[in-house]
């Protein structure tokens, strides 16, 4: 239910980026809204995945590459038909927020290997892990002072070419995501006290959830109040941000997972609708 509500918010949100100029203005501000929950509401699925993905590489590189599908369909739009888009398109935030997840979590690691000098006493290598993300992905043997290198490394031009390249919500995107896969840490010791089916599989990572998230938002929003140069960081549209994630509580969601048919329809619908909402466009 998550995913199929962000997809008719995104669309909504698609209608007034398309559409602006047919639509009363109330209609496309609360359009504008709706993006920004479906934003939230995807966050959740997204750090949830990357919890849960047996390849986060993988998860990455379909992720990337919808993103960049995506952003030569949007690319062609503003030129043929004029809209106008300001940042990247959302994929690439989560997209950047994998990666940064990705190079945390090999450079705890392996600091705490380069610590405690651990080594693997029958010679094979273990799946070391951290928030759930392999430490090397392919479980390759790796110096741990290479892995922290590489993961810090990693992680920072995750946030670099966020902010570079101008990546939809920016550092506080990129920010959320990990806050709310942080915050889903013990997601599996419990079950779910919230609602039957919840992608909060229990209490404390729900509170955790909207608890970050609402620190996050404050501190933005803070900097944002406190110099008027930071307002390009966040807007007050985000605070919708936090009853996505109360929302997303109440969404029930399939304990079955996709099918191949599915999984590639999750990927394929952002592409799909935006070059459709182009083709009405254009033919009008």
């Amino acid at each position: 239910m998550i995913k199929l509500s962000g997809y008719i918010l995104t669309v909504f949100f698609l209608t007034g980026v398309f559409f602006s100029a047919s639509i009363p203005s109330t209609i496309a501000y609360l359009s504008l809204l709706s993006g920004h929950f479906a934003f939230a509401l995807f966050a959740v699925l997204i750090a949830r995945g990357a919890r849960r993905t047996s390849n986060h590489f993988l998860y990455f590189t379909r992720l990337l590459a919808t993103a960049l599908a995506t952003e030569i369909i949007l690319i062609i739009a503003v030129k043929k038909i004029g809209i106008y888009i300001d940042t990247r398109n959302v994929l690439f935030t989560y997209a950047a927020s994998l990666a940064l997840i990705a190079g945390i979590a090999m450079a705890i690691g392996c600091y705490h290997d380069l610590v405690a000098h651990a080594v693997p006493a029958g010679g094979g290598l273990t799946k070391k892990e951290l928030f759930g993300v392999p430490v090397n992905p392919g479980n390759y043997r790796i110096a741990p002072i290479q892995g922290l290198v590489i993961g810090l490394a990693t992680a920072g031009l995750a946030v670099f070419v966020t902010i570079y390249f101008r990546f939809a919500y920016g550092l506080y995107g990129l920010l959320f995501v990990l806050l709310v896969f942080i915050a889903m840490r013990d997601d599996s010791l419990s079950s779910s006290v919230i609602l039957k089916r919840s992608v909060y599989n229990n209490g404390k990572s729900f509170t955790r959830t909207i608890s970050y998230v609402t620190a996050l938002t404050v501190v933005f929003l803070s900097l944002t109040l406190l110099s008027g140069s930071l307002r390009a960081l966040f807007s007050l549209n985000y605070l919708v941000a936090i009853p996505a994630i109360l929302a997303a509580a109440g969404l029930p969601e399939t304990p079955r997972p996709p099918t191949p048919f599915q999984r590639w329809l999750s990927y394929a619908t952002l592409p799909i609708a935006i070059g459709f909402m182009s083709l009405i466009r254009f033919l009008l």
